[in-house]
């Protein structure tokens, strides 16, 4: 989907990035699409060979103790993702209504829960593609700043920082974590076995 993988804190990390050093992250951002691309992809092929979710299938290979440390791991970092999520969401919603984002949350997150709850992974899927074709506006607005070409191009190729190296560091491996969440393994290998994904797909 156009949009299946942007998501807040990647916007947000990029936005950062891109005021304290220009283009010169854009390497981050390339690699970490491609990293995502790759993965997910991966857990789509895992499901529809085995017949299993990632974690159902590290459960019947490796048993339950060695299943529980990952998933406990993977529900608090999908936790603070959500969290984010939902904060980013009630922050747009007080840019768009004047209303403090604090009067949001709840109602966001009672939104959140209702589509998880009630929601197929159908609904899910096509809804963030629908919504996804919002992010075509940052591709239009690039375009109508008319970036130096050649900058962007230089960016796209790691190099080491002009200034402030750590924090450069800082920003890369957060573009790179912002780009690649655990959730998306989850849920593209369930929604390969709700479709009923098989070796010919």
């Amino acid at each position: 989907s156009v949009g299946g993988f942007l998501e807040v804190g990647s916007m947000a990390t990029a936005a950062q990035a891109g005021a304290l050093f220009g283009f010169q992250l854009i390497w981050a951002v390339v690699l970490g699409t491609i990293c995502i691309i790759f993965l997910v992809e991966m857990a789509g092929r895992f499901a529809a060979v085995s017949h299993h979710t990632i974690t159902d299938g590290i459960r019947e290979r490796f048993g339950f103790n060695a299943f529980i440390w990952p998933l406990l791991a993977t529900l608090l970092v999908n936790f603070l993702v959500l969290s984010a999520e939902i904060g980013g969401v009630a922050i747009a919603a007080e840019l768009a209504t004047g209303i403090s984002f604090q009067w949001w949350a709840l109602p966001v997150a009672f939104l959140a829960w209702l589509l998880l709850w009630k929601g197929t992974f159908g609904l899910i899927e096509k809804g963030v593609s629908t919504l996804g074709l919002v992010t075509l506006c940052f591709v239009v607005a690039a375009l109508m700043l008319r970036p130096e070409w050649k900058e962007v191009a230089v960016g796209a190729v790691p190099s080491l920082p002009h200034h402030d190296t750590a924090k450069y560091w800082f920003m890369a491996v957060s573009i790179l974590g912002a780009s690649i969440s655990p959730f998306l393994f989850m849920f593209y290998s369930s929604g390969a076995i709700e479709d009923q994904w098989d070796k010919s797909y």
